[in-house]
């Protein structure tokens, strides 16, 4: 696996209005496949997830503005 983008980004908790940090990373497997690990610094109990993204759902990623990171949570 290859790591091809990685951002770590701000974000305000709904239910305590508390500052967390979010970090998502973008992996390209060795057969050519996408995948989006997304991972936060206060849901332990949530824990990490992993989204497999199509070609063009990557490149969308990776040319998100600062606007739309962590829309992959909702």
């Amino acid at each position: 696996m290859q790591l091809l983008a990685l951002r770590t980004y701000p974000f305000i908790d709904s239910e305590s209005l508390e500052e967390h940090q979010a970090r998502d990373s973008l992996f390209r497997t060795d057969d050519g496949a996408f995948v989006l690990h997304m991972s936060s610094s206060h849901t332990p109990t949530v824990g990490d997830r992993l989204v497999w993204l199509n070609c063009r759902a990557a490149l969308i990623w990776i040319n998100n503005t600062t606007e739309d990171f962590g829309a992959e949570w909702e």
